[in-house]
């Protein structure tokens, strides 16, 4: 028969390291993180360094030693390291902590209020034009400011429009004129037949119809005539 294994051989180390280097890391991180966890939450903060079944086992192992606390949440159990283990401040150091706490409280603001003037600023920076785009854009204010210059002296010498305009609108006022006439030409003409024959006043009939003339709404006929 072959030899038995000497107890404690190199192969019986070789599978109880890694269990050592699991329970290490599992109380290692309780501890830090001092907090309750469930075999999955720990398996997943490991980042799959465990399993959950595994982490269960290891977890239970430990709290059967003793090295960590063990509490029933509903039917899910929960692990937490040993509180007696955790050295308790003084009240002179829990203050030293607490003025610690409020003067990186007050960096933290400060720094806040630099890094949003700093965004503001690089905001503007990123939005501001190029040189390029500065000349061009110097270019066509210069172009804008001649433009109204000449538009403005032009105000002021009284001519108000160019000939070549002026003469444009009074062709087109002309044009108008002509269809104004013709329009009130022809209502007259149809007013007149209906007034034969109709035993009131016409201005009556216009005002039950909502018919308004030329006169009712101010219009000026004498260009017309």
């Amino acid at each position: 028969m072959p030899p038995k294994k000497a107890k404690g051989s190199s192969s019986e180390a070789a599978i109880r390291a890694p269990r050592r280097c699991v329970e290490k890391a599992v109380l290692d991180y309780l501890v830090k993180a001092n907090r309750p966890y469930s075999a999955n939450d720990i398996s997943s903060q490991l980042h799959g360094l465990v399993s959950p079944v595994q982490a269960k086992k290891v977890l239970n192992d430990l709290a059967d030693e003793g090295r960590i606390q063990r509490k029933a949440n509903g039917k899910q159990q929960i692990f937490y390291a040993t509180q007696s283990d955790i050295e308790v401040p003084s009240v002179e150091e829990a203050e030293q902590e607490e003025e610690a706490i409020g003067e990186l409280a007050q960096q933290v603001a400060r720094l806040k209020d630099e890094n949003k003037a700093l965004s503001a600023r690089l905001q503007g920076l990123t939005t501001a034009l190029t040189d390029d785009q500065m000349r061009e854009r110097t270019a066509e204010l210069g172009r804008e400011i001649k433009a109204n210059e000449e538009r403005l002296a032009q105000l002021r010498s009284g001519e108000v429009i160019s000939p070549e305009d002026k003469a444009k609108i009074e062709t087109e006022h002309e044009t108008m004129v002509k269809h104004w006439k013709a329009r009130k030409r022809m209502f007259k003409n149809i007013a007149d037949t209906i007034g034969e024959g109709y035993p009131g006043k016409m201005s009556t009939l216009f005002e039950e119809l909502g018919v308004e003339t030329d006169e009712d709404v101010g219009a000026n006929v004498s260009i017309i005539s």
